[in-house]
């Protein structure tokens, strides 16, 4: 049998975003509504200081020990950071731009990074750049720098690669924008991003040493 002939007679399983729903916790993926945990992230997040997005999220995120490790308010809260460390910075970033990612990261469906191919977080710092670029569907050079962007970060997640997980990826969306936004001007500061996850005990499908973000134990001889 040719090869084409085996590939059409492969019977492929329709996998439903309702019954994916029904079969897990909502709160162990991001398949769930998730908008009280969205509402109730993006108000802490408000409150928050700093201007380092990793550690705003790191800091929130061990403030609130009930949070689930996976959810859709990484769809929301990931762009608001991003658009609140700027603003702490001392940045114009008024209080309807910060609404407006948030009512963006409410729009993307859970699930989507592997129903969609578009992972929730990543679109999520993909608005607040929009954002800031002033970026519409009828935007010319705005859209295409968008695009770009968006590209840069699918890129460096599935680099990064491994079963899914809201940290690894928000760590992912930080990693890129803060060298993106610094090229339209809106600088950030300096993170380490390689080994800081705190998370990894939390969540069931963690990929361990093979994940950029875990944590490593110091080797002899290291400082």
């Amino acid at each position: 049998m040719a090869t084409g002939e085996r590939g059409a007679s492969r019977k492929v399983r329709r996998i439903s975003f309702e019954d994916f729903r029904n079969a897990v916790d909502a709160n162990a993926c991001c398949a769930g509504d998730g908008g009280n945990a969205t509402t109730l992230a993006t108000l802490a997040a408000r409150q928050a200081e700093g201007t380092k997005p990793a550690e705003m999220l790191d800091e929130l995120l061990s403030a609130n020990e009930g949070t689930p490790v996976h959810g859709v308010w990484h769809h929301a809260l990931i762009g608001e950071i991003l658009l609140l460390c700027l603003r702490n910075a001392g940045r114009d970033i008024g209080e309807d731009l910060i609404d407006e990612v948030i009512d963006r990261g409410r729009q993307i469906a859970g699930g989507s990074c592997g129903f969609m191919g578009t992972c929730g977080a990543l679109a999520s710092a993909a608005s607040a750049y929009a954002i800031l670029l002033g970026s519409t569907p009828v935007a010319t050079e705005q859209r295409e720098r968008l695009l770009e962007f968006s590209a840069a970060l699918a890129r460096r997640l599935a680099q990064i690669g491994g079963s899914r997980c809201c940290k690894k990826s928000s760590y992912a969306a930080f990693e890129v924008a803060r060298d993106t936004f610094a090229r339209l001007g809106y600088e950030l500061p300096e993170e380490r991003f390689e080994g800081r996850c705190r998370f990894s005990a939390s969540n069931e499908t963690c990929d361990g040493e093979l994940c950029v973000y875990f944590p490593r134990k110091p080797r002899s001889g290291d400082a």
